[in-house]
């Protein structure tokens, strides 16, 4: 049994108790993080139970949301927190990658945050209470940069993270192509990050390599950012289709 298998059946079951303690309750009942593309999850097992479910990851792009099942015409309640970290200005930011990789090795479960946001002067992070109490002691550090982590009062004012033009041409708009083309990889890697289950195509995962990708359509990368397929033109005389992708990548 794969642990992928295994972590999908955790989700599912966690979220049916929520759902069903929801219903039996009558009072709101809310998850963990999770990724966008397991609402539909969310969805199903609050319709079994008879409840309704709502989502919020603190911000309107987020990518990993809180669900939060409750009766029909109740207001949902939610409790991440943020967290705004901050470094000497003195020094070049942290890379993103390296936030992330210094806050999972403090060994706390993804589950337990949201979404973290780099931005100009300042980094973001939505966390649940008991994490977000944690945080600002033992997370002191992000590769060699010393960073201060503080909790706040009311959520921050974010700017959309917009990521940076580039053309390119492709042999077709199959997922590893633009993959591969967004990340600069060979097809063969492109095609091992798909089939391993590490993109997702507008918020859902996608397994198979030939998916063919529309203008508009995001792909989520993990561990490396997204990729929007932005335009797409006619076919060159070398049968090459060119394309604009809007590459938000994490180094």
């Amino acid at each position: 049994m794969s642990r992928d298998y295994d972590e999908r059946t955790q989700l599912r079951l966690m979220l049916r108790q929520s759902a069903e303690k929801a219903a039996r309750s009558g009072q709101p009942a809310v998850s963990r993080f999770l990724p966008v593309s397991e609402e539909s999850t969310a969805l199903h097992e609050a319709y079994d139970a008879g409840c309704e479910v709502s989502f919020d990851g603190g911000w309107p792009d987020a990518e990993r949301v809180q669900a939060c099942f409750h009766e029909m015409g109740d207001e949902p309640v939610f409790t991440g927190v943020w967290l705004r970290i901050t470094w000497n200005s003195r020094f070049s930011p942290p890379e993103h990658r390296a936030l992330m990789g210094s806050l999972m090795a403090l060994g706390i479960d993804r589950s337990c945050f949201g979404d973290l946001l780099l931005q100009e002067d300042a980094a973001f992070l939505i966390a649940l209470p008991a994490a977000a109490e944690q945080l600002p002691a033992a997370w002191r550090e992000a590769g060699r940069i010393s960073i201060r982590v503080e909790k706040m009062d009311e959520a921050p004012q974010l700017r959309r993270q917009e990521g940076d033009l580039m053309r390119a041409t492709v042999a077709s708009l199959r997922l590893d192509s633009i993959v591969s083309a967004g990340l600069r990889l060979s097809r063969a890697k492109a095609a091992e990050m798909v089939q391993a289950g590490l993109v997702s195509v507008d918020h859902r995962v996608e397994l198979r390599c030939d998916r063919l990708i529309a203008e508009g359509q995001t792909l989520s990368l993990r561990g490396h950012g997204r990729v929007i397929l932005r335009e797409t033109g006619e076919r060159t005389r070398k049968d090459r289709i060119p394309v604009v992708l809007e590459c938000l990548v994490h180094h």
